[in-house]
């Protein structure tokens, strides 16, 4: 995925997760739209089965999450215009209440380091 579709993607992810909490966890959004812009954290949800998991596993556990599908966009190779899992959001939350599997995960790579970037 190029750094442009990981940033539409992880953008999507943001807004939606936000916005999906206004009706799930009214408070946690008003708690979070008053602290403008808010932190965001991007953490590296792994392969698709994996993402399905974690959503299945937050919505047991009643944390506000969306999935986000990308669809009709080709981009060679790993998009072909079909429906395709691309993001997670989750939240908003407070640092104290994340669970432990979301701890566990890592932060989303770095993009890659141009030559004006280093």
């Amino acid at each position: 995925m190029s750094d442009g579709k990981k940033n539409a993607q992880t953008g999507h992810a943001y807004v939606d997760a936000i916005l999906h909490s206004r009706s799930t966890n009214p408070e946690y959004f008003d708690h979070y739209a008053g602290l403008a812009p808010g932190t965001k954290i991007c953490l590296d949800g792994g392969s698709e089965e994996r993402m399905l998991a974690l959503y299945d596993r937050l919505q047991r556990d009643n944390i506000s999450s969306v999935l986000i599908y990308d669809e009709g966009h080709v981009e060679p190779p790993d998009f072909d215009g079909s429906r395709t899992l691309t993001a997670l959001g989750v939240g908003p939350i407070l640092p104290s209440e994340a669970p432990g599997y979301l701890k566990k995960l890592r932060l989303w790579p770095n993009l890659r380091e141009g030559p004006d970037m280093k």
